[in-house]
């Protein structure tokens, strides 16, 4: 599942994919590493991340989240992709950079409707995807060039599959 993670003013690109039970491969801007994580409490986590053992306590309130690592605290505003892709743009979160653009559900490619080296718009569409009987547009999160497409029409998608590349 990727995330876009707002720290103070910065914004991350976050994924994290289970590779084993409690053992993640976590991305945090294109740099991973695998965590191992255990829940210890109600909002406590023990935490190995490249052999360092933290103890976490985690106090959610809707998309904000409260982090207590080693005795320092951290304001973390979460949001899925799929939902900034709907409405985090609104909430003042701008996405930046190389993205990743996905399905958050199976379904099959209609269209590609751009090439590599095309210039996009913040919201132009890029592939229509056929999920639950339904054709869904997919956009773009930012104005940019598409560097990567990763799909043709008629290709079946997992969920999260990754779709095209956008800089």
């Amino acid at each position: 599942m990727a995330y876009i993670a707002k720290l103070g003013e910065r914004n991350y690109t976050v994924e994290v994919e289970e590779v084993e039970k409690s053992i993640y491969r976590v991305s945090v801007d294109g740099s991973e590493f695998l965590l191992d994580g255990k829940k210890t409490g109600r909002t406590n986590y023990s935490l190995i991340v490249d052999n360092r053992s933290f103890e976490v306590d985690i106090d959610v309130s809707e998309d904000d989240y409260r982090v207590l690592v080693d005795g320092r605290n951290y304001h973390i505003h979460l949001l899925d992709e799929r939902r900034m892709r709907l409405g985090g743009l609104q909430a003042g979160i701008e996405l930046q950079g190389r993205q990743r653009v996905s399905v958050p559900m199976p379904g099959k490619v209609i269209a590609v409707l751009v090439s590599e080296g095309d210039k996009v718009e913040r919201g132009q569409g890029l592939v229509i995807v056929e999920a639950m009987k339904m054709e869904n547009e997919v956009r773009s999160p930012i104005n940019g060039e598409v560097k990567e497409v990763k799909v043709k029409a008629g290709d079946s998608l997992e969920a999260g599959a990754a779709l095209l590349v956008v800089e």
